[in-house]
């Protein structure tokens, strides 16, 4: 009893510890089998397992009883009433009364209560006079007057139906936005442009079709007319906020128009850095630096237009005169595109600074400078040449003419480059050595003197401009030809790898591939017509087929779902075919206007590059004249020199033995040449001439050249 007393304490205060966690708890007991045990249920109600021992082939073993048999206890008795009788009484009885003697009442008991004589404290003051003082006034409340209640007036108002064109609309939508369907949505907006209620709506939601098509020009045109025609200022804004949006395909000169929108309608453009930098492009050609300077102030450096920021800011602070800064700037941007060095951003960038450096008469710097701009730019070959020049005028001249001898090898024999001669030349001057100068010279006059005369007479023959471009074009047909139009590959090659006439022509480009997707939205049209045709002859075939399937009275709702299924897909395909004629009609003629539109904007912009070949044309013919003017002059020295320093040597005179800075790359990377050997493309710029310097004093014509 001791042991059982004990579980059936302990069972409680293990449910309370885990009984909520398991679904029963087996508590071992001690006295019994060992495979005996409580389980205490979530209820508290302890049950225990039972077991049984049979004798199994001799062997006495213990099974347990999963199914307890019910206890036989027999019937209940059953109980029943018998007839109700005469109900018998017993019978009365006298009761005799006795007399009840009082006893005298005991005497009264008073307690004696000893005086109360406790000292009492004087009561404490809890507050004081001021305090009550200070207690602010509560203002009544004002009275709240009734409500005055009226009599609801109930007005019967017209309800707009929607009208065909609105269906219309509805539809073109859900093609835009749902679907992606450009085609389809493009020719219900055209249709829709025709009805003046809905052409604003019309306009704007075409531009945005044809942006998703990669109809650039197309989406500018319209977004643009919808912008200045538009009279409900709702779809003013929509249209400004689509085109700030959208700038990157827009042109420069277009802020001029989007600018004062934006501020019309307070539009938030400080986190729309593509902007910022177009603005700033815009101000800064036409000459408002403040606005320039307000434009890159909000592009942060963690944001991807940073580099082209730091750019601005550097031809900003130059436009300014603050020299210094401008170079600061210009450095960050190298930092900047460290990542990237072959981004066409970093290369300008690095021609400005080192110019700039230049300037401040920094040659180390900017020799060092010179060297970031990448090889595959256009601008690397006139690069090397000014830093061949910063060799010169920071009297490294064996350096100068090293760099400029792997200018002439085979690798750039289709190079035009004859001032990278005029280095060579007065690097070896600088170095006394007037034999090899001499040599060069003849060199470029062999080159480039017949060169002088096609020049001058392709200018005589062609007076207009579109002729530069048209002899650009034939050239870029047909690259291999050496001679075209009377004028060398190579001053072609040059001529056509200025940043002005390639700006130009890659918007030109632009406009062909537009015109290429243009001509495809037809195609596309005419495609998926015949597709829907398709679906539409298979989906009547499935309805036939459907409603052979029809059996009695009482159809399966297999049956009738599949027939309700098959027309409605009959019904949207005969829709969609019906809309993709309509489109293919109603595009043709918006299709025509815009190629139209598209052919006088590439003629403009002929001429612009037409203007830019014919520029640049002027400017190589001139410099070629002025080197070979040089030429005389640069015999004239080298000749003079060359007696004085056989003079010298025929007296006993010395060689000039001092050390002159070196302007080169790393060691590693510094490379001799001596008239021989292979040229590496990597390795160029960082070449270096064998000959010493033998003149016998410092007599240096660094600024010969230029």
């Amino acid at each position: 009893m001791k042991k059982a007393f004990k579980i059936l304490i302990a069972a409680p205060l293990l449910v309370g510890g885990a009984a909520f966690a398991d679904s029963a708890l087996t508590v071992k007991k001690s006295g019994r089998a060992p495979e005996a045990s409580l389980k205490v249920k979530s209820s508290l109600v302890p049950t225990f397992e039972v077991y049984q021992k049979k004798v199994v082939k001799g062997k006495t073993e213990v099974f347990k009883v999963k199914n307890i048999p019910a206890l036989d206890i027999g019937e209940e008795r059953e109980v029943q009433a018998s007839d109700i009788g005469p109900l018998r009484l017993p019978a009365s009885r006298e009761v005799a009364v006795k007399p009840t003697r009082i006893k005298d009442s005991p005497a009264l008991y008073i307690p004696q209560v000893p005086v109360y004589n406790a000292v009492v404290e004087p009561s404490k003051n809890l507050t004081s006079a001021d305090a009550f003082k200070k207690i602010p006034d509560v203002k009544m409340l004002s009275p709240i007057t009734e409500p005055a209640t009226h009599e609801p007036k109930v007005e019967l108002v017209k309800i707009d139906e929607m009208q065909p064109n609105d269906y219309k609309l509805l539809q073109a939508m859900i093609f835009l936005e749902m679907q992606k369907n450009y085609e389809l949505a493009m020719g219900l907006f055209a249709e829709l442009m025709e009805d003046p209620e809905h052409r604003i709506q019309a306009l704007y939601n075409y531009a945005l079709t044809a942006k998703g098509m990669g109809l650039n020009s197309e989406f500018r045109q319209y977004m643009l007319q919808v912008a200045q025609e538009a009279k409900n200022k709702d779809w003013q804004q929509k249209a400004t906020e689509a085109l700030v949006q959208h700038i990157n395909v827009l042109e420069t000169s277009d802020i001029a128009l989007i600018d004062p929108l934006v501020i019309k309608y307070d539009l938030d453009i400080t986190k729309n850095d593509d902007y910022q930098i177009t603005r700033a492009k815009y101000y800064s050609e036409k000459g408002q630096l403040g606005l320039m300077e307000d434009a890159l102030v909000f592009i942060s450096d963690k944001s991807p237009r940073y580099p082209e920021a730091l750019l601005l800011t550097g031809l900003f602070n130059y436009r300014q005169g603050k020299v210094d800064d401008a170079a600061i700037a210009l450095e960050r941007l190298m930092d900047a595109t460290e990542g990237n060095k072959t981004l066409q951003l970093r290369s300008v960038g690095a021609l400005t600074l080192a110019r700039i450096q230049f300037q401040k008469s920094d040659y180390k710097a900017a020799f060092q400078s010179y060297l970031k701009v990448d090889k595959s730019n256009p601008l690397w070959l006139q690069a090397m040449v000014e830093s061949a020049w910063t060799q010169i005028l920071g009297e490294d001249y064996e350096g100068a003419a090293g760099n400029m001898f792997s200018l002439h090898t085979d690798f750039f024999k289709n190079a035009f480059s004859p001032e990278s001669y005029v280095v060579r030349t007065v690097g070896y001057l600088n170095l006394c050595q007037y034999g090899d100068g001499a040599q060069v010279l003849n060199e470029m006059t062999k080159k480039y003197a017949p060169w002088k005369k096609k020049l001058d007479e392709y200018q005589a023959k062609n007076s207009s401009n579109m002729n530069y471009y048209d002899t650009v074009k034939s050239w870029i047909k047909n690259s291999d030809m050496k001679e075209v139009d009377g004028l060398p590959r190579s001053f072609i090659v040059e001529l056509a790898r200025h940043p002005a006439y390639m700006s130009v022509q890659k918007q030109i480009n632009n406009y062909e591939d537009e015109v290429v997707r243009f001509n495809k939205v037809a195609l596309n049209l005419i495609k998926m017509e015949r597709d829907l045709i398709a679906k539409q002859n298979a989906a009547n075939k499935d309805l036939m087929e459907a409603k052979k399937s029809l059996k009695g009275d009482a159809p399966s709702e297999a049956v009738v779902a599949r027939i309700q299924k098959s027309e409605q897909k009959l019904l949207s395909y005969r829709i969609q075919t019906h809309i993709a004629k309509k489109a293919r009609v109603s595009i043709k003629n918006l299709r025509t206007v815009g190629l139209a539109r598209i052919d006088k904007e590439k003629n403009v912009l002929r001429a612009q590059a037409s203007q830019a070949l014919q520029v640049r044309f002027k400017d190589m013919a001139a410099n070629l004249n002025r080197v070979l003017d040089q030429n005389e002059v640069l015999q004239y020295e080298l000749y003079s020199g060359a007696g004085e320093h056989i003079r010298y040597q025929m007296a006993g005179g010395d060689i000039n033995e001092k050390e002159r800075p070196e302007l080169k790359v790393q060691k590693e990377k510094s490379l001799n040449w001596k008239f021989k050997g292979e040229i590496w493309e990597d390795e160029v710029g960082h070449y270096r001439s064998s000959l010493k310097n033998v003149c016998a004093q410092e007599n240096s014509v660094a600024g010969l050249g230029q």
